[in-house]
């Protein structure tokens, strides 16, 4: 039972409106919240920082550290992490996600960790499956949709960077001889072991089927691989056209939203482009960078400023969109000026924790009064 066809029965008149908030209540349906996924993805990639922090400060020290305090701490930060996802899913949703990949991330550093203090990385290939093994238990522990999906191909990229030795029996490299292929290949044959797994799972009646998931996460695979084009196509100085087209294509497709017909989305996605090309004409001037990214905030705030005035939530929800890049560039412009530091990383992705909080509270408040005021 979802909230949208309760919803449905009582706009049809078949319940009342007692009865919908009593049956909500009965379900646990959290008042009909829905998932912005733009939001988890913000969300997932602070964690990713704070994460990638940690291990930077932990690998800074790490001769020094007795083995016992290493597993301690490393048990206490996953159950830390996971404790924190679990009381703010419910309250605080679009910063949950950040938190529980941070434990995700966690476990399987320690799988790692405890390998490497009890020696269970020799044989090389032996040690390898122990990790990929580890990893592909989280989808049957972690109920939670997007931690399992960049988990799962999170996984499939460290396994084939591991395995990128021609002499270990798991490795594909006497079959294929290109790095991108290989990868390719890893991620395809985790999504299918977990997609086995999800389908014994669900055949037993334990939970519903996740399995479109991986389809998704294949998408999400895709679009970070876009990025990285794009990326350095700007720092190589080359013409960014192309890539930046294929950027597009999964904006358009996977982010419009219902009810907006394509013109319109293609014009609003287009606008919402702007930042980038003033960016690319101020970078070489003083203080280019940081004038892109301003303007992407003035963009962003004026559209939302805009949308709440004249009622329109699709031009709040872009707004807050275009806010969300700039904040992502202005992240990005201090990590490229301070690298080398895991507390640099870990400000960082606190910072974008706050910012997406922030952000997304302002947007559902506004987004609230419009629907009362309409």
């Amino acid at each position: 039972m979802k909230r949208k066809e309760i919803e449905q029965l009582q706009a049809a008149g078949l319940i009342s409106a007692e009865q919908a908030v009593a049956i909500a209540e009965h379900f646990h349906l959290n008042g009909g919240r829905r998932w912005n996924w733009l939001v988890l993805s913000m969300s997932t990639l602070a964690g990713g920082l704070i994460l990638g922090g940690i291990i930077m400060l932990i690998s800074a020290n790490w001769e020094s550290i007795p083995d016992v305090v290493k597993m301690a701490v490393a048990m206490a930060l996953l159950l830390g992490f996971w404790v924190a996802w679990a009381r703010t899913r419910e309250t605080y949703p679009w910063i949950s996600e950040g938190l529980g990949l941070v434990g995700g991330g966690m476990w399987l550093g320690c799988i790692a960790l405890y390998g490497q203090i009890f020696q269970l990385q020799n044989p090389f290939a032996e040690g390898c499956m122990l990790f990929f093994l580890g990893v592909c238990a989280i989808p049957f522990i972690v109920r939670q949709r997007l931690l399992v999906v960049v988990v799962a191909v999170t996984s499939a990229v460290l396994l084939g960077a591991l395995l990128d030795n021609r002499e270990s029996w798991l490795s594909l490299r006497p079959w294929i001889s290109d790095d991108s292929t290989e990868m390719a290949c890893w991620v395809l044959l985790c999504m299918v072991w977990w997609l086995l797994g999800e389908h014994w799972r669900t055949s037993a009646g334990a939970c519903r089927s996740y399995a479109w998931i991986g389809m998704v996460a294949i998408l999400h695979f895709l679009f970070i691989a876009q990025i990285s084009l794009l990326y350095q196509a700007v720092l190589a100085d080359e013409n960014p056209v192309l890539p930046g087209l294929l950027l597009a294509v999964p904006l358009l497709l996977l982010w419009k939203p219902k009810g907006v017909d394509w013109p319109h989305w293609g014009l609003m996605m287009a606008l919402l482009s702007l930042p980038y090309p003033i960016g690319l004409m101020l970078k070489d001037s003083a203080g280019g960078e940081l004038l892109g990214v301003l303007c992407g905030f003035a963009m962003g705030g004026g559209l939302m400023y805009l949308g709440y005035q004249v009622k329109r939530i699709s031009w709040l929800n872009y707004g807050s969109l275009m806010v969300f890049f700039a904040g992502i560039a202005l992240i990005a412009n201090v990590l490229e000026s301070l690298t080398g530091s895991g507390l640099v990383l870990i400000i960082a992705g606190l910072l974008m924790l706050g910012l997406v909080w922030l952000l997304e509270k302002q947007r559902r408040a506004l987004a609230k009064s419009i629907k009362e005021n309409a």
